[in-house]
């Protein structure tokens, strides 16, 4: 029985497709032609699951917003916090200033308006100045430091269960109604 001989090709990549065919060159028999045999590249069963996540987390990556945010901002603490701990005072600062300034506002400025306008920004104000506090916190003592590490994951869930539900709360009236 003859022997037979194969070579294994490269296809180069096209535009498009994620991974290039492999081929396959048998020569049958020195009189016949080679029979080029093409078999599609199969990603692994890793490789799968990995492009599925990241395409289901790219889909939804709007409503993840603020748990990406968390992340960075713990990944920000913990870069800042080995560049050096004086840094901490670049966030310390405005976490002390901003209620001050939200207080001043609220009880003597001249104009109601805005003094109202300020009693309905207390949320953000307070979610403003904690987020700078435990920034400020993180890069002095560390973000994975036990209760900073709490306070992030804790602040991290409240913000996006918050995101989640101010994205699901329906119109109190139909589109069609007439508006008065």
């Amino acid at each position: 029985m003859a022997r037979i001989r194969t070579t294994k090709l490269q296809i180069p990549a096209q535009r498009g497709r994620r991974g290039a065919p492999a081929a396959h060159v048998v020569n049958l028999d020195r009189g016949t032609a080679p029979v080029v045999l093409v078999v599609p590249q199969q990603p692994s069963l890793a490789g799968r699951l990995a492009l599925a996540t990241g395409r289901a987390l790219w889909r939804r990556r709007v409503a993840w917003a603020p748990t990406w945010f968390g992340i960075g901002v713990f990944a920000a603490a913990g870069v800042l916090s080995i560049a050096g701990t004086p840094i901490a005072l670049v966030f310390a600062v405005p976490a002390l200033l901003l209620p001050g300034g939200w207080a001043l506002i609220v009880h003597r400025h001249p104009r109601s308006a805005v003094r109202r306008k300020a009693r309905a920004r207390t949320r953000t104000v307070s979610a403003w100045s904690l987020g700078l506090a435990w920034s400020a916190l993180a890069v002095w003592f560390g973000p994975a430091n036990g209760l900073l590490a709490a306070a992030w994951l804790a602040g991290t869930v409240t913000a996006q269960t918050l995101w989640w539900r101010s994205r699901r709360t329906l119109a109190t009236t139909p589109l069609d109604a007439p508006q008065s």
